[in-house]
Order: C-alpha cells, then structure tokens, then sequence
C-alpha cells in the first residue's frame, strides 16, 4: 500500500525481523551492488517471463536452510533491497514524485520495539527516512540495471548455469534456472561496445560478476552442512 499518514501506528524492524529476508534465496539486485556482494554470493541471472533479472543467489536450500554463517549474522550482506524492506518504491516512474509503499508484512521475530513509520508530527521518522532513502536509490539505479542486462543479454553472452550438486544420504542439490556471463563469449569488441553504451561500471560489473561465482563452493558447503545436522535430527527422532 500507498504510504499515508494513516500507518502512524505501524512500526518497522531490523531487515531480519521479516521472513521474507531470512529466508529469499535469489535476490534481485542492481548491478552497482556487485563489486560489494560479490564477497558474499554469487550473482547471476533468474529466467523470468519478463526476461532475465540479476540477482544474488544466498543459498541453495529453501526453508531459510544454507545460508553461510558469515552473510546470516551480518546485515553488510544485504541486498538493498532488503535494506530498504518494508518500504519500497511502487515503480521507476515513481522516483521523480518519491512515491514510496510500504508492505505491509508482519515481522515475525522482531527482537526489539522497533520504530515507527510516521512520527508524532506526521512525518516519516528517522528509521523511515533511512529505508525511504535507500529505496529510491534502488528506484533510481534499476533502470541502468535492467538496461545493462538487456544489452548483455542481445549480446548472446548469457549462458545456462545449471547447479547440481550431490550429496550422500540425501537427494541432489538442484537450483535450475539460472545464467551467467559465459567467459568464451567475452571479447574485446564486446566489452568495448557495452562500456561505451553503460560506461566503467559495466566492466567492472562484468568483472565482479566472474568472479562472484567462486562464492558457490561457500553456499555449497552451508548446504551440506544443513543436509547433514536435519538427518542426524531426523534419526535421532526416529530412536526416541
């Protein structure tokens, strides 16, 4: 919904509070987001109806399971979307007006009183202003984001990226529906091409994307080690 001074008595919580955020495993982001988040995931690609989405990829399990230790204790991992949540900016056409929504989830493990959304004075508190800030930063970059990804993608330097990894005494890891830059497509008339349209940044993105890619041996790891503690709970059950 439409933020209004009608939402004075709802009150916004840490990133973590919410279960969406816990427990999202791909994640949309912008592509200035790389260089960063790069340390902790891999970005890639989601196939969707609308055409590819970059996003980071947190874990290989749902259910909140295969997060890496390191990204779930630090909120310097989040995406800025999730640094933004709940708020939220309705549409790029909204940047220009600073339209902004809010969602209206509940936080299901809030840890403290949170703070408010409107203030006394009926205007956004501090905690709003700082959620509000970053989601029109995010409104504003998205549409660089979403043409850089159409130029890579008519490009044809998309490829699949299937994950399939196995593991004993469990059934397959699989995440299917993902892309990523294909190396042997990367030539120097490319690269040329797309700096000159997006500039440096796109560079730099397509390097940082390349080497996000080695943080799946990380999420691979967190998996097997959330496959292996739910089958030792699941026996220990079984011989109770």
């Amino acid at each position: 919904m439409q933020l209004s001074t009608h939402w004075g008595h709802h009150r916004i919580f840490a990133p973590n509070a919410y279960r969406i955020v816990r427990q999202m495993q791909a994640v949309p982001v912008l592509h200035t987001e790389a260089i960063h988040l790069a340390t902790w995931f891999p970005l890639c690609w989601a196939r969707t109806d609308d055409g590819p989405v970059l996003v980071a990829l947190r874990s290989l399990l749902d259910g909140g399971l295969g997060f890496t230790s390191e990204s779930r204790k630090s909120s310097a991992s989040l995406p800025m979307a999730f640094q933004a949540f709940p708020v939220a900016v309705p549409s790029p056409d909204d940047i220009a007006s600073q339209v902004i929504a809010v969602d209206r989830v509940i936080a299901d493990q809030p840890t403290d009183a949170g703070a408010p959304l409107i203030a006394d004075n009926g205007k956004l508190s501090r905690a709003a202003l700082m959620r509000a800030g970053t989601a029109l930063t995010l409104g504003r970059i998205l549409p660089s984001t979403l043409r850089l990804t159409r130029a890579i993608d008519e490009a044809g330097l998309l490829e699949p990226w299937p994950l399939k990894f196995p593991v004993p005494g469990a059934p397959d890891i699989v995440f299917d529906g993902l892309m990523v830059i294909a190396a042997s497509r990367l030539d120097r008339g490319v690269m040329f091409n797309l700096i000159e349209q997006h500039g440096p940044t796109a560079g730099l993105f397509i390097a940082a994307q390349r080497i996000s890619l080695f943080q799946i041996g990380k999420l691979l790891n967190s998996a097997k080690i959330a496959i292996a503690n739910r089958l030792r709970a699941e026996k220990s059950v079984a011989k109770a």
